[in-house]
């Protein structure tokens, strides 16, 4: 199994939280990376927030006074990675895949949606008027905001669609969408329309409606 799209780590990191600048995100993911490799080398079990980082040392000899010679005979020393198991159960938890040819897509999921208060606080009331904030978590959500097939889009109940077109976050789990001005009131649909790939769009509908009352 393979991703056509992989993921852009540093943009990830910004878009999830804004207080976080790309020099910010940078600096840190270059320390980790320094600093793992190092104590690693040193022989300590380094942990991480899903897992354990170490070497191991493997080979046979033929007499208990042998010693154990690093690139000898099939002496070796490896680095294991080991996933904590409740990373493991929650990375294949709704895991998202679909067969598709020669490889596999990843899916959008809407798992949650809240309107945000003027407080900052998510409510499960999703009542909105124009320029309030819908906030959007799931699974593969990210999108190119610039790509007018993608998106997030009201759909009323006579399936027009309305684009938005102004968000305050994009990320993989996360999107901050504000509602349009001079859209009717009513009932809608929420449809997010993502492209993981790079021939094929793809979208979810949320089973919940939104109610926009202004």
């Amino acid at each position: 199994m393979y991703w056509i799209k992989k993921i852009d780590f540093i943009k990830e990191i910004i878009s999830y939280n804004s207080t976080i600048t790309e020099a910010d995100a940078r600096a840190v993911l270059s320390v980790l990376n320094d600093r793992v490799k190092h104590f690693v080398n040193l022989g300590y079990k380094v942990e991480l927030p899903f897992g354990w980082m170490f070497n191991k040392a493997n080979g046979t000899v033929a007499k208990l006074n042998e010693g154990f010679m690093p690139g000898s005979s099939n002496h070796r020393i490896t680095t294991v990675f080991k996933f904590k198991d409740d990373a493991a159960d929650e990375m294949i938890k709704n895991a998202a895949y679909r067969q598709a040819g020669s490889g596999y897509v990843l899916i959008p999921v809407i798992k949650e949606m809240y309107s945000v208060l003027k407080n900052g606080k998510e409510s499960d009331i999703l009542e909105f008027d124009s320029g309030s904030m819908l906030r959007i978590k799931g699974k593969n959500v990210s999108f190119d905001a610039d790509d007018e097939v993608q998106g997030v889009f009201l759909v009323a109940s006579d399936k027009t669609e309305i684009r938005v077109a102004s968000y305050n976050r994009i990320g993989s789990s996360i999107i901050e969408a504000y509602i349009p001005s001079g859209i009717d009131a009513g009932n809608y649909e929420v449809k997010l329309v993502t492209k993981p790939g790079t021939e094929r769009y793809e979208k979810c509908v949320s089973s919940v409606t939104v109610t926009v009352t202004a």
